[in-house]
């Protein structure tokens, strides 16, 4: 097949599931007003005198922005069909401010957040949405908490515990050592993974070789999303 092609291939691939995407959130919305009224808004008023920066963009102040990150977590809770089916058990890696495992409990769901305890603002928002925290830092080669129980979804957005922007990135054996953790001890038979790597300086969220690493697992990838079921 010549290389326009195969080009050609993947960007229909790409756009099919774009629309497939796009076409369940339509028929199937969430209501960002009835999950904001579920927000102590006093509460977050109270954060954000503390830990607001305003305009900020890219530091964790950001994440005060919650009509944003509301509904970019609406997005994702559709994109993973949460908004159907059972309700399921969630981990969430690195899990920031807990406006994921916020939206899945408002979908009938309920989980825990894995993440460091910097910054505070983190576990004052965890308390403010009454949801639960384990203190981890997840580093290369090194097994996760013992939780005492498995998961449904485990997920993980804007990935940075990869040494994200620095020397240490992760490489294939680092990701294959996490792969292992979480499929032998924390994820349910039929269970998922659902990864969303950030991209690095050159733009690019996953390598040749991981790339190959994870397609060779049975993964599925669409540009820095990575997909899994056991």
């Amino acid at each position: 097949m010549q290389l326009s092609q195969k080009i050609g291939r993947l960007f229909s691939v790409r756009g099919w599931r774009s629309a497939a995407h796009a076409l369940h959130r339509w028929t199937h919305p969430i209501s960002l007003a009835r999950l904001k009224a579920e927000v102590d808004l006093d509460g977050l008023a109270g954060i954000r005198s503390r830990h607001g920066v305003s305009g900020e963009k890219t530091r964790y102040p950001k994440y005060l922005d919650v009509d944003g990150f509301l509904r970019m977590n609406i997005r994702r809770a559709q994109d993973l069909r949460l908004n159907l089916g059972p309700p399921l058990r969630v981990l969430d890696l690195g899990s920031g401010g807990g406006y994921f495992l916020f939206v899945c409990r408002s979908l009938g769901h309920s989980g825990v957040g894995l993440d460091v305890g910097e910054p505070a603002m983190y576990g004052e928002m965890f308390e403010l949405f009454e949801l639960t925290r384990v203190l981890w830092r997840i580093e290369a080669f090194q097994p996760l908490p013992v939780l005492g129980e498995r998961f449904d979804l485990i997920t993980a957005f804007s990935i940075c515990f990869n040494g994200h922007k620095s020397e240490r990135i992760w490489g294939v054996r680092e990701w294959e050592f996490l792969f292992d953790d979480l499929q032998q001890n924390f994820l349910k038979p039929g269970g998922r993974i659902y990864f969303d790597l950030n991209p690095e300086a050159d733009g690019s969220s996953v390598t040749p070789a991981l790339h190959d690493f994870f397609l060779r697992r049975g993964a599925s990838i669409d540009r820095s999303k990575i997909r899994w079921s056991n």
